[in-house]
């Protein structure tokens, strides 16, 4: 028989082995059930969040509920005040972004909701041609009709013609004794009043009138006035790039802007800001060799619609475009950018190769996480 100090050991270690062997099954099974409560007995619910801290994907119904009270109520006040929520920095240009993303991922016909969204935009001045051509109908273009010119009428012109007028004789009575002398005066009067009675004038010929031509007169041009631009940044450049530029699958997760003048020159101290009003990197930020260039970095799940946010140069504020989400995430670059890029040959290859977002969807073997954009603003001015 073992002496009593080894007996209580062995206990001691068969009581630690029973622990260690027990302790991970009841770590897993509490695990399990804390899932279990969380996810389906008592998930987290969000109480009186605000509008301005709901993801992009919820923010777009926002919109989409705002363009359906105005075509309700027509009551633009209302919607704008429906927007403010968002807390965007241009809420008319946010509504223009919804609205042609809306467009792209719908090809098919008119979807009442994105019509609501186009013509909320229209309201607000910030509609695209895309926007106006997606709700409208082809129209027969009008034919010019001649207009007939004016002809000259042939009415003769007559002249009016004066009064005859009668001679007045005055014949002075003779003074005379003898009746013989008075009868010669007389006949003598006689002849002269004969001769000097007036005649008939005959009237003038009636010339006809000619034809004037009338001359048509012609349309005078008018100067156009000088357009002014809608933004005074635009987008130029906005691409993904290809797998060789980006180093491969292990290479960058980056934006890369530029900011350039109208004539193409560098402009340095420009911000960039995204439109939930976080303000960016300012260009010139990496030094003098690259003043006009800004980066961002990119991580999964994440990503930003990036603008123009401030011009010192300007002095005052700016206006800008806005360009599409620019992500590192597979699903949210999709598979024609990706084909574009290089990143796989054909939509087959793609959709098996991507992180689709969706589990059992793609096998998660391109470069999720590691992908690079490419942008250029430039001003108008």
């Amino acid at each position: 028989m073992g002496s009593p100090k080894r007996r209580r050991r062995r206990g001691l270690d068969r009581r630690l082995l029973i622990f260690l062997t027990i302790a991970p099954v009841g770590c897993l099974f509490a695990l399990l059930l804390g899932l279990v409560v969380t996810w389906y007995l008592f998930p987290t619910r969000f109480v009186n969040a605000e509008i301005s801290e709901l993801p992009p994907e919820e923010a777009q119904q926002i919109v989409v509920m705002a363009a359906a009270d105005f075509a309700e109520h027509q009551d633009l006040d209302r919607a704008n005040e429906f927007l403010a929520q968002l807390a965007v920095p241009n809420p008319p240009q946010y509504v223009s972004l919804i609205a042609e993303q809306l467009i792209r991922t719908n090809r098919g016909p008119v979807d009442p909701e994105i019509e609501n969204v186009v013509r909320l935009a229209d309201a607000l001045n910030v509609s695209t041609v895309s926007m106006i051509a997606y709700i409208s109908s082809p129209t027969p273009i009008p034919t010019d009709t001649p207009i007939p010119s004016p002809t000259a009428t042939s009415t003769p012109v007559v002249p009016t013609l004066p009064p005859p007028t009668e001679a007045v004789v005055e014949v002075a009575t003779p003074i005379t004794d003898s009746p013989a002398e008075a009868a010669t005066v007389v006949e003598e009067v006689a002849v002269v009043a004969q001769e000097i009675a007036p005649t008939e004038t005959p009237p003038p010929e009636v010339v006809p009138p000619t034809d004037t031509p009338i001359p048509i007169p012609t349309d005078t041009p008018v100067p156009e006035p000088t357009p002014v631009p809608e933004f005074d940044f635009i987008i130029t450049k906005q691409r993904l790039l290809t797998k060789d530029e980006n180093g491969g699958c292990a290479g960058n997760h980056n934006v890369f802007v530029d900011v350039i003048d109208a004539a193409g020159s560098p402009i340095k101290g420009v911000q960039i800001g995204d439109i939930w009003n976080n303000p960016g990197p300012v260009t010139g930020h990496k030094g003098d060799d690259d003043p006009g260039r800004a980066e961002y970095d990119l991580y999964k799940d994440g990503g930003y619609y990036l603008l123009v946010k401030s011009d010192p140069t300007a002095g005052r504020e700016v206006t800008s475009q806005t360009t599409e989400l620019l992500s590192a995430d597979d699903w949210k670059i999709g598979i024609p950018r990706l084909i574009e890029a290089g990143y796989c040959p054909d939509e087959g290859t793609c959709r098996v190769l991507w992180n689709s977002g969706v589990f059992g969807e793609g096998n998660n073997s391109l470069c999720w996480g590691h992908y690079s954009w490419e942008v250029t603003f430039q001003r108008t001015w």
